[in-house]
């Protein structure tokens, strides 16, 4: 038992030194922001679009906007002017202001200026009040129906062309899921022609803290599993094998069997990448989505956005309006609108987000007298450092022996839209041994660019000779066609045996050390090696990989790598490394757990390696604790309160325990009950007991969080670790700072020296008034108010109570503290408070007998037994006061808003500032019977939360109203049987 306490000791200080490591190299290790500023060329004007419908009047703090540029302009009015354009609406998200709509409006006001076809966009813009929607749900329902009224007063504006769906929307943050919520409503999604969303969580919310909030995604996702098909993994998916998940064909469409079903509105999910630390890449995808990409793997765009920055980034903004523009289409009557069409949106969306589009594949004629080369190595590498004055044509044999089957091609300054990569059957030139092709067929669609930064473009192609000659069975030869420039240019080839370039390497385990070798070294001209890495499995985990240049024929290189996970569709990533020190390094790792039964063996996580075959390099691995930490962080971090609500539980069941069975015979420490780790058992048993769950379908389903145990266990250590902390700063606040509290509560509350200690008085020998007092003023206003002034009143009473018994306990620990580290005995005596502080670590004392005792540590605790108790209530409390913060922020504003709002909290509020004024008033703690039977139900109570309160945090409020109502219950129920 010794040594299992000595280990948990040990896993308990390593699992909070860990998390504050996550918590440093989240900071230190995101990548530096490389989006250019979107600028405007004339001033911002925003023109008040007044909603004819009464149901508006309701709505008052919010508004819909039209956009324009120029103060010199005259003012834009949409319900009077003919609006010619093609309705946009931007959606902001959590605290978004209706102004972020500047950077996409303005990049559409330039690209129109330069469309010759006279396309041209309407934005529209909606004000939320820059309201907390992420955190309090109860915002969410009114700017629902307000987004309503909003789409349907554009449907007026545009009168005639709006009998087909011809509004696109895209919502920011939270705005992403309000747009996906309004095909919910069939009558408003028939207007809807394309949703964009913009680091949106969709499908579930990043933090679970309001129950409004929790409704509305449920209820939201519901409609859409029945107006909607989803798109989810499967057991076989290999999106790296493809481009995408194949969208849904019209044959199936038809076979839907209600008419009503919403799958003709184009839905588009993108997602920030690593720089955003708000919205984590997993919860930027749905599960109704047709196409999702990451910005770091949107062509042109080739970088990661933070947040906020997703909203002005250039080159995103860009690429959005270029999609925007590519699906619009004018009429006879100089209007705009969109295309209908769904397929074909759907493949100018893969053009724009995933892979640009190639060229129709019609054979290509050839001039015969051009400069024709023919190649036969396997390795190729062409530059022409002053340009070309004509085309240049290499023609490179595709019989090869069996073994050189892949082949790997990049060309250098090459321009997106032009053909430089044919198959083509070879003749013999004029009868001499020189071949030429007469006709070819483009192979671009084979083609991809590569990310190189400010470089030299690359575009790479991936071709399998074999499977070439048994398409094409009459091709000879694969050409190279490079176009005549005034830049560098050129092509790098590689043939190659895949079996020595397909590596398959496993996640190291997270207790395995250093460095492991997955190439040695690479050969001069390599372009191309893939790793498959097999285990890699869950978000915390990741994998980093060095590649380490030997030999370079020039200093500088640039490797550029692609990152691409089976089972997750659109998670591509691109990164580009030119120095082994790059920061931040190459780090492999998954957005979303793997799904059940998925074989990595088979379909293994890929890193595709694009060289420079300039250098010879050495290829190796880890596993890199860093960035698994800062992701256990990221990912994770959502878990402590539900935690360290399990801790003050466990704390509370050992402190009762104690109180129990000492009672007041022996004075208890006021750390008693935090220097625990039987709460681990908490965590292992609630495994065992969702599997029973699962299997007996008796309880209700506990939270789907099926990740590794290892990560429940560093989450609940860190727990324990700010449970102690937490005790610590309350000790020292109630000891050091208890009446500099009680002065700026004063100042707060604006109330008399004398009226306060008058109160003070009331509540200290009549608690009851403590709670009638506190649950009128949450009546009056809202459940954090309440909360807050119970917890200024409970933190002002400890202090009066304990702060001399404290002062006295905690001089003598430094006392002794100093004499250990002195190693020196001396005493000296002083009066303070009216009782005697010895510097001595024992001390003789006389009893009523005229006996001698020893004074041992335990006798510095008298006053002190029911201390640790009221410090684990206050705790509880504040933490019930932190959850119900995002109602009160609500409250806080409603005079914006002129309606009441709906606060969850109440009544759990209720319960508690009830049960508190109870155990107050009968001096709690008591000893009585049943403390057995409590200690029990606190274990369940625990256990509880770990199972249904994870992820929905805002249930820890019923968890906390529960518990203290057992407390009070048994309290009285031990008085009443005493009596």
């Amino acid at each position: 038992m010794f040594m299992f306490r000595n280990c948990a000791v040990l896993v308990i200080i390593g699992s909070v030194f860990c998390f504050l490591i996550g918590i440093l190299n989240l900071q230190v290790g995101v990548e530096k922001n490389a989006c250019r500023m979107t600028y405007m060329f004339g001033e911002p004007m925003f023109a008040r679009v007044r909603l004819q419908d009464k149901e508006s009047e309701l709505y008052p703090n919010y508004g819909l906007y039209y956009y324009y540029e120029g103060a010199r302009q005259q003012p834009v009015d949409p319900l009077k002017k003919r609006m010619t354009g093609a309705p946009v609406i931007f959606v902001p998200g959590n605290a978004g202001s209706h102004k972020q709509v500047r950077s996409l409006a303005s990049v559409a006001l330039r690209k129109a200026m330069s469309s010759d076809a006279g396309i041209h966009l309407d934005y529209y813009t909606i004000d939320f009040d820059e309201e907390l929607s992420a955190v309090y749900g109860g915002y969410l329902h009114r700017q629902h129906k307000f987004l309503k009224l909003c789409i349907r007063a554009i449907a007026k504006i545009y009168g005639s062309r709006i009998e087909e769906p011809s509004i696109i929307i895209i919502g920011h943050s939270m705005g992403g899921k309000l747009a996906q919520s309004m095909l919910t409503d069939s009558s408003i999604g028939q207007h809807i022609n394309t949703i964009i969303s913009i680091s949106a969580p969709l499908d579930h919310p990043v933090l679970n803290l309001d129950e409004h909030l929790e409704q509305f995604y449920a209820s939201t996702n519901t409609i859409l599993n029945q107006s909607r098909t989803k798109t989810l993994a499967t057991t076989t998916t290999n999106v790296c094998n493809s481009l995408h998940q194949r969208p849904l064909s019209e044959q199936q469409r038809r076979n839907q069997e209600s008419s009503a079903r919403l799958d003709n509105v184009l839905l588009i999910s993108t997602g920030g990448g690593n720089r955003d630390l708000l919205v984590r890449p997993g919860y930027t995808t749905s599960q109704f989505n047709d196409l999702h990409a990451m910005t770091s793997a949107i062509p042109r765009v080739s970088l990661s956005c933070d947040h906020l920055s997703a909203v002005w980034c250039l080159q995103f903004m860009q690429v959005i309006n270029r999609f925007l523009f590519s699906i619009a289409q004018t009429r006879g009557d100089g209007t705009v609108h969109f295309n209908t069409n769904k397929e074909r949106n759907l493949q100018s969306a893969m053009a724009h987000f995933i892979k640009p589009r190639s060229r129709h594949q019609n054979i290509v004629k050839l001039p015969r007298d051009s400069n024709w080369h023919e190649e036969r190595r396997l390795v190729i590498n062409k530059y022409f450092s002053n340009g070309l004055k004509a085309h240049f044509y290499d023609l490179i044999s595709i019989k090869r022996p069996e073994r050189y089957r892949k082949l790997s091609i990049e060309a250098l300054n090459v321009d997106d839209d032009v053909h430089w990569l044919f198959g083509c059957a070879a003749e013999q030139l004029n009868n001499t041994e020189q071949v030429y092709c007469d006709k070819a067929i483009p192979l671009t669609h084979l083609v991809q660019r590569l990310p190189n930064g400010d470089q030299d473009s690359r575009n790479v192609a991936l071709l399998d000779l074999h499977n070439l000659m048994k398409t094409y069975r009459n091709w000879t030869h694969i050409l190279v066609s490079l176009p005549s420039s005034n830049r560098r240019i050129g092509y790098n080839l590689d043939i190659y045996d895949p079996k020595e370039r397909h590596v398959d390497i496993s996640l190291p385990k997270w207790y395995s050390f250093g460095q492991r070798t997955a190439i040695n070294e690479t050969l001069q001209g390599t372009l191309h090696y893939r790793l498959r890495i097999s285990n890699l499995i869950e978000p915390y985990q990741s994998l980093r990989v060095l590649v380490e240049p030997l030999q370079c024929l020039k200093p500088e290189y640039r490797v550029t790598t692609r990152i691409c996970v089976p089972w997750a569709a659109g998670f591509e990533r691109y990164q580009t490394l030119i120095s082994p020190s790059d920061k931040p390094g190459l780090y492999v790792n998954v957005p979303i757990i793997i799904p059940p039964h998925y074989n990595t063996t088979i379909n293994p996580v890929i890193v595709d390696l694009y060289l420079d075959p300039i250098c010879r390099y050495r290829i190796s691995y880890e596993y890199s604790y860093a960035d698994a930490l800062s992701r256990l962080v990221l990912e994770f971090s959502g878990w402590l309160p539900a935690h360290l609500a399990c801790v003050l539980l466990i704390v509370l069941r050992k402190q009762v325990e104690t109180f129990q069975v000492q009672g007041s015979f022996k004075s208890l420490k006021p750390y008693i009950g935090y220097l625990q780790y039987t709460s681990l058992l908490v965590v292992t048993a609630c495994r065992i007991l969702k599997k029973l769950i699962l299997n007996t379908r008796v309880l209700p389903e506990p939270e789907n969080l099926d990740f590794s145990i290892n990560i429940s266990i560093v989450i609940h250590c860190t727990a324990i670790g700010l449970s102690i902390l937490a005790s610590l700063v309350t000790w020292l606040s109630l000891t050091l700072y208890g009446n500099a509290f009680y002065r700026v509560a004063l100042r707060v509350t604006r109330l008399s020296q004398a009226s306060s200690n008058i109160m003070i008085s009331i509540m200290t020998y009549l608690p009851i008034t403590y709670g009638v007092l506190t649950i009128a003023m949450t009546l009056s206003t809202c459940s954090g108010i309440g909360l807050l002034l119970a917890f200024v009143f409970y933190f002002i009473m400890l202090s009066n109570a304990y702060k001399d018994y404290l002062e006295d306990y905690l001089w003598q620990k430094a006392a002794n503290l100093l004499h250990l580290a002195t190693g020196t005995r001396t005493s000296d005596e002083s009066e303070s408070s009216g009782q005697e502080n010895n510097e001595n670590a024992l001390e003789k004392d006389a009893d009523e007998d005229g006996s001698v005792r020893t004074k041992t540590d335990e006798d510095t605790c008298v006053g002190l037994q029911n201390f640790p108790f009221h410090i684990t209530l206050l705790l509880m409390l504040f933490m019930q006061l932190l959850l119900s913060a995002p109602a009160t922020l609500a409250w806080l504003r409603r005079h914006h808003s002129g309606v009441d709002l709906p606060d969850a909290g109440i009544y759990p509020t209720i319960i508690v500032l009830g049960s508190l004024s109870v155990l107050l008033q009968l001096r709690a703690p008591q000893k009585g019977c049943g403390y057995w039977a409590l200690s029990i139900i606190l274990y369940l109570i625990s256990g509880i939360v770990l199972l249904y309160c994870q992820a929905a945090i805002y249930r820890l409020n019923y968890i906390f109203a529960g518990a203290f109502a057992l407390l009070a219950a048994h309290q009285a129920i031990s008085i009443l049987v005493r009596r």
